[in-house]
């Protein structure tokens, strides 16, 4: 898909509705137990080592610390260089029509949590906040990901290795879309950036 191809979908998609909407408070506390819960099924998983409990455990941490460190990364990111925030919802991906079909339709019902900053203080931020603040979601979820698959990996997990090898992969696509993609987050930080 060319450049000018995923600009014109992406700027014609329109907005999904979100299908819950949690506070700051509550939001950032329910990603947090699901990054430390997710870490926690990897640890069993790695006393295990064999079978295809340890597999299971690994797969069902993974998606858990998968779907919550990328909004959670967002709004750390976003009060470290002083956005204000108003909430999470809770939504599936912002941008299906890069995902090929079979993974698009995954990533459109999956719940992924969007940090919901306020319009003014990203407005007040400087290019370099804003940037901070855009680029922390994808990047945590590429160090979150290759970092669980390596450990799986590492503690020789059946599939582990396979995971690494296909978080690798992703990752690279996914941060090679998202830097093209004007709305993906990379997009969006170098775009922060220049203004």
């Amino acid at each position: 898909m060319s450049a000018t191809t995923v600009t014109q979908t992406t700027t014609t998609s329109p907005k999904r509705s979100f299908r819950r909407r949690y506070t700051v408070a509550r939001g950032t506390a329910y990603q947090m137990w699901g990054v430390i819960s997710g870490s926690a099924l990897l640890a069993l998983a790695t006393q295990l080592k064999t079978g295809a409990g340890a597999s299971a455990l690994m797969i069902a941490g993974f998606v858990t610390v998968y779907l919550n460190c990328h909004a959670l990364a967002h709004y750390v990111a976003g009060r470290a260089v002083g956005l204000r925030f108003r909430g999470y919802g809770v939504r599936g991906s912002d941008h299906p029509e890069v995902y090929p079909p079979g993974i698009r339709q995954l990533m459109q019902a999956a719940p992924f949590y969007v940090a919901l900053s306020t319009k003014e203080s990203r407005e007040q931020a400087s290019g370099r906040a804003r940037a901070i603040y855009y680029a922390a979601g994808e990047t945590s979820t590429a160090v979150c990901s290759i970092a669980y698959a390596a450990i799986a990996a590492a503690a020789n997990i059946p599939g582990g290795q396979l995971l690494l090898v296909v978080m690798i992969v992703f990752n690279v696509i996914s941060t090679i879309v998202t830097t093209r993609n004007p709305t993906g987050d990379y997009g969006k930080a170098l775009r922060a950036l220049r203004s």
